[in-house]
């Protein structure tokens, strides 16, 4: 089998740069793209056959990470994702629900739980927080 592609979409390249680093170390996904801005997204899935995209909510430019997961989703239902943000916003979690997507996690857990949630993704299950 091989490895998940993966996209991440992070505007802070330290954060950007981490899940580089501990996606790639597992051995089970190769980054195929990583970039700043969800409003490029859609090209990069259309482009690079992503298989798993970690989004942050707010990008570069004020690109919204919400917006860009619910249109992606519509044109590539098969893609999951997961949102990552560093501000609890309840708000949020329902919105990511109510388009789609599989998973969401903040960015203050560590290698081990950002890991296991991109595992669980890809084996079909939806990792939320707690409400």
């Amino acid at each position: 089998m091989g490895k998940t592609r993966v996209m991440i979409v992070e505007d802070q390249e330290l954060q950007r740069g981490m899940l580089e680093d501990i996606l790639t170390g597992s051995g089970r996904y190769e980054i195929v793209a990583s970039i700043d801005n969800a409003d490029l997204a859609d090209l990069y899935v259309e482009t690079k056959s992503v298989e798993l995209i970690l989004m942050d909510i707010y990008t570069a430019f004020g690109a919204d990470g919400l917006e860009a997961a619910e249109r992606i989703k519509e044109e590539y239902p098969g893609t999951k994702i997961m949102i990552r943000t560093s501000m609890p916003e309840s708000g949020w979690v329902t919105r990511a629900k109510a388009c789609g997507v599989e998973s969401f996690c903040y960015k203050d857990v560590g290698e081990a739980a950002v890991l296991d949630a991109c595992d669980r993704t890809m084996r079909g299950e939806s990792v939320y927080p707690e409400e």
